[in-house]
């Protein structure tokens, strides 16, 4: 391997596992280590599907990517915690929607500030020019690894 793919291969996979560190450390002191880092990940998927008015199981598990059976065990789980509740469709029973509590609220909200930071942290040492380039080049990689999760589904 070249000395520029071995050096992005080691950037792809520390700086993956080492964003997934800090989210772990931030969720200990927001859930007091009551929730996982795939569960706060699920509940942001529980809220990205809530925009649409699509927050069903099935669009859920799909926008997730992951088996409904998956989302079934991990919504139980989830409202055990107190981080989720169903709730049957006002017009159509057979339908039942998945929703946030409160807490889920405020840890979703946490979360997303502290990616909005992260982002912060890392564009304020570089020029406009350098951001642009550094978004088209992670834009390529993101539709790499999409094409490459969808071929595996």
């Amino acid at each position: 391997m070249s000395t520029n793919k071995e050096q992005l291969n080691h950037f792809l996979v520390v700086t993956f596992n080492t964003i997934l560190r800090l989210e772990e450390k931030t969720l200990e002191s927001l859930t007091n280590n009551n929730l996982s880092i795939s569960e706060v990940h699920l509940l942001e998927t529980v809220f990205e599907t809530i925009k649409q008015e699509e927050n069903t199981a099935t669009n859920i598990a799909h926008a997730a990517g992951i088996t409904l059976g998956s989302l079934t065990t991990a919504v139980k789980t989830l409202e055990k915690k107190g981080y989720l509740i169903r709730e049957r469709d006002e017009i159509d029973k057979r339908v039942v929607h998945i929703v946030p509590t409160p807490i889920a609220v405020f840890v979703n909200e946490q979360h997303a500030k502290f990616h909005e930071r992260m982002v912060d942290d890392v564009v304020k040492s570089l020029s406009f020019q350098e951001e642009q380039v550094l978004v088209e080049a992670l834009s390529k990689v993101q539709n790499y690894f999409g094409a490459q999760a969808k071929k595996a589904q």
